[in-house]
């Protein structure tokens, strides 16, 4: 439970430091894409997926504990549920990549086809069919995240077990909904940004750093909101 000294004032306060720095975040980063586009759009993608990392990650544990069960969950569980509700917020910060397509891939560009490497990938490496399963990935994640706190909250309100064996069921085939969609999009997202290298446990890789990203975010916040940290009072 929230520490008590900390006040609903030491929140908005806390608030409103963050969207400044953001703004000013926001600012700087326009400055630098209009000076060099293609370092800004290198940047936006990287920084993208640490975040995206965390709130996928935040489904990604969520379903894990809805499974295994044990108590160490529900101690972290409404930071998880937050951050994973940031899924539609993420999918909106992906236009700017979809927009820098032409200065992060090589393969974009009309010449790229020339090259032998890419012409044996252009059925699945071309701008139409990136955006689709762009589209099907975040549509899937988020209708996961939204189902799984939808339900944790009924179970709030009503009490209703059968949402927990609800929530148990969904969470199995999530897993591995999830485990091949973001292995796909890690595909997509980095690996073809050399498009002539592959590698067969790169999504792994990023399944692995999501779910520690996640944890640790997890237990940070928690740790700040339970003994009411002075950051939460700037």
């Amino acid at each position: 439970m929230m520490n008590e000294e900390i006040s609903r004032a030491d929140l908005d306060r806390f608030q409103r430091w963050v969207l400044i720095i953001a703004g000013l975040g926001v600012a700087v980063s326009a400055i630098g894409g209009f000076l060099n586009p293609a370092q800004f759009f290198h940047s936006y993608l990287y920084a993208f997926l640490f975040w995206l990392g965390i709130t996928l990650g935040s489904v990604a544990v969520l379903m894990l504990h809805h499974l295994v069960g044990g108590l160490w969950g529900f101690v972290i569980q409404r930071v998880l549920e937050t951050a994973a509700r940031l899924l539609p917020l993420m999918a909106l910060l992906f236009i700017p990549i979809l927009i820098g397509l032409p200065d992060l891939y090589e393969w974009t560009h009309g010449e790229a086809g020339e090259v032998a490497a890419l012409k044996h990938k252009s059925a699945y490496l071309n701008v139409p069919f990136f955006v689709v399963r762009a589209v099907v990935y975040f549509a899937v994640w988020t209708l996961l995240a939204y189902l799984l706190t939808r339900w944790s909250r009924r179970v709030d309100e009503t009490g209703e077990p059968g949402l927990v064996a609800r929530m148990e069921h969904l969470s199995g085939p999530g897993l591995v909904i999830y485990g091949v969609t973001m292995t796909f999009a890690a595909v997509d997202w980095v690996m073809s940004l050399e498009p002539e290298w592959y590698s067969t446990i790169f999504g792994m890789a990023f399944l692995v750093g999501q779910g520690l990203s996640a944890l640790c975010f997890a237990v940070i916040v928690t740790w700040l909101l339970a003994t009411g940290s002075l950051w939460l009072r700037l």
